[in-house]
C-alpha cells in the first residue's frame, strides 16, 4: 500500500488561493490513477449564472461546495503521481 495526496486548489472567497491535501492509501492490488481519486472527490455542477455569450463557464468544480480550478496528486516525498 502507498500513501498519496490529492492536492486541489480552491478559490476562495476571498480571492486568494487555499490547498486543501486530500490523503488516499492506493493499494497495489486495485491500484487508482489520479483522475479516478479526483473525480471519485468532486463534483461538477451547472453553474446557475451561465448564459451563452457572457463568459461564465457551464459546469462547475466543487469541492465541499468551494470551486475547484487545479488539482494534481503526490505521494509522501512530494514526487508527483499519475
Amino acid at each position: 500500500m502507498k500513501a498519496i495526496y490529492l492536492v486541489l486548489v480552491i478559490f476562495a472567497s476571498n480571492g486568494n488561493l487555499k490547498y486543501e491535501n486530500i490523503p488516499f492509501i492506493n493499494s497495489s492490488q486495485n491500484p487508482v490513477t489520479c483522475e479516478e481519486i479526483f473525480n471519485k472527490t468532486i463534483k461538477y455542477v451547472n453553474n446557475p449564472n451561465y448564459k451563452e455569450g457572457n463568459g461564465e463557464v457551464w459546469v462547475l468544480v466543487k469541492y465541499k461546495d468551494q470551486n475547484v480550478i487545479a488539482h494534481w496528486c503526490q505521494d509522501i516525498k512530494g514526487n508527483y503521481v499519475r
